[in-house]
């Protein structure tokens, strides 16, 4: 499934998670079927509709903060259509929210594959790889999927956020931060957006605003 790059990718996450402790970035994101969920395929039949039913299931429980139940579902669908990107994709979010990095990381280049015109997987995976502190492959990802879906919020969200974590005072950082304020509709992210700009116009820091936390996108 995964190039040979990807697979260096995704081990070398493997590496950072099992040698940090406290890893860096996003730290702070916070039985349905008797069919069993393989990452090969046991059966080349594929019911798509079945597997879209599921996934809209777990997205349900994943908002509810069920996650137990939502990887059932998921893995539900997944067993009627391994190939169904969207369920790949939320159980990368289920991964993710329990902190398990490698196994989120794996399902979002997989969605990225089977989705390869989606913005969501990317953005996921990006928000991965700057928890775990790799962040020249956070940024990469943004940008991949910024070139996708040039107005979606979240992702300008993410990549201004990153590109404030890295101290860049630039023209692109200030872009992205302007679009912020008028694209977002989350308040937390626009507050964030207007007081970062004005800090960087030198103009005093007063009550600084939290940083906005991650937030995965879901596939319905």
């Amino acid at each position: 499934m995964r190039s040979p790059s990807s697979s260096v990718i995704v081990l070398g996450i493997a590496v950072l998670v099992a040698s940090s402790a406290l890893p860096v970035g996003c730290a702070s994101r916070q039985a349905v079927g008797q069919q069993e969920y393989q990452t090969v395929a046991a059966d080349p039949r594929r019911d798509t509709q079945t597997a879209r039913q599921h996934n809209a299931a777990a997205v349900e429980k994943i908002r509810a903060g069920d996650l137990d139940a939502a990887e059932a579902e998921l893995k539900a669908a997944l067993a009627a259509d391994m190939f169904y990107g969207p369920a790949h994709n939320n159980l990368g979010i289920v991964h993710d929210r329990r902190k398990e990095y490698y196994l989120a990381a794996w399902e979002f280049q997989y969605a990225v594959r089977l989705m390869p015109n989606r913005a969501e997987p990317r953005s996921n995976l990006g928000e991965v790889f700057e928890t775990v502190g790799k962040l020249e492959d956070a940024e990469k990802m943004y940008e991949e999927a910024l070139k996708i879906e040039p107005d979606r919020p979240e992702v300008i969200g993410n990549l201004a956020r990153l590109h404030v974590r890295t101290d860049r005072n630039d023209e692109r950082t200030r872009q992205l931060l302007s679009e912020v304020v008028t694209k977002d509709t989350r308040p937390q992210w626009t507050s964030w957006a207007r007081q970062r700009l004005a800090v960087m116009g030198g103009a005093p820091q007063q009550q600084p605003t939290t940083e906005p936390a991650c937030a995965e996108t879901l596939e319905d």
